[in-house]
């Protein structure tokens, strides 16, 4: 079971949850709520319930996880025990089923490697296009643990981003809370409605005529935080075609997760990762002379 604490004032419960988990539609959401499996400090609510903030919300996942399919999909394996796997996620794949996105995704792949034996308990997740390092709990105990580390924003996390422009500062500090528009895109926009405290570092590690290499550092761990603050400084991700433009030397957005760094649900000892760059981004840099 997954608790979350309610950070906003008046949203409705099945909104707040399809915030919370983009990969899931509303009306599963909706189905959950009515079928018992969401409770709101400990009591059962309906779906058009205002939430207020500080309430804590609880989801069963129900079973119907279960009988996804698997798909032999190549996986980067950077580590595995007992308790967790650790992936270095290639772009182009989407991490959970869900909308079109039925099968030939992170978790099929690795329901499949696992022939079957374990369901794979993903504890945080990536956008399609971004590559780099993600984590899976084996487990409901080891996903437990894990969660609760991401809740308390314990867990650290370090991307490689090329954006567009030159940027002269070696480093600097991004605050701008998140929120989603009200239009039909539901984009994440930074506004006057924006409830989300939302706090991004990064610091340059080379320039070119045209591009800036990062090293970025988000605090919070908000929908889209990197790509929507680096758009609202006037340095979108190269190839980020929703925040910025499209680009034609790239044909995903350059943002890759290379390092995260939390307390291992076993050993209780702290523990770091690390993703490579994928070659499609070095043969990028390479053409910039980055």
């Amino acid at each position: 079971m997954d608790k979350i604490v309610c950070e906003q004032d008046r949203i409705r419960l099945d909104r707040f949850l399809k915030e919370k988990y983009p990969d899931y539609s509303r009306g599963y959401f909706q189905r959950l709520i009515k079928n018992g499996f969401v409770n709101i400090n400990d009591k059962y609510a309906e779906s058009g319930h205002k939430l207020r903030c500080g309430d804590c919300v609880n989801i069963q996942f129900t079973a119907k996880e279960q009988t996804m399919l698997p798909s032999d999909i190549p996986l980067n394996i950077i580590y595995e025990d007992d308790s967790i796997i650790a992936i270095n996620k290639q772009p182009n794949l989407v991490v959970h089923p869900a909308g079109s996105h039925k099968n030939d995704t992170l978790v099929n792949g690795l329901i499949h490697y696992w022939n079957q034996r374990l369901f794979p308990f993903l504890v945080h997740r990536l956008d399609k296009d971004t590559s780099g390092i993600i984590i899976a709990a084996k487990d409901e105990k080891s996903k437990e643990i894990l969660s609760k580390q991401f809740q308390n924003r314990t867990v650290k996390k370090k991307y490689i981003a090329l954006v567009d422009g030159v940027i002269k500062e070696k480093s600097g500090v991004i605050e701008a809370p998140l929120g989603r528009s009200s239009a039909r895109n539901r984009k994440i926009i930074i506004g006057p409605m924006s409830k989300k405290a939302a706090e991004t570092l990064f610091s340059v590690k080379k320039r070119s005529g045209t591009n800036t290499l990062l090293e970025v550092t988000p605090l919070t761990g908000r929908t889209h935080q990197i790509r929507v603050h680096m758009a609202f400084i006037g340095h979108p991700i190269t190839g980020d075609a929703e925040y910025g433009k499209k680009s034609e030397i790239v044909s995903r957005q350059m943002l890759h997760a290379y390092e995260i760094s939390f307390m291992h649900p076993g050993s209780g000892k702290r523990v770091t990762y690390k993703a490579p760059l994928p070659e499609d981004f070095q043969e990028v840099l390479r053409k910039m002379d980055l």
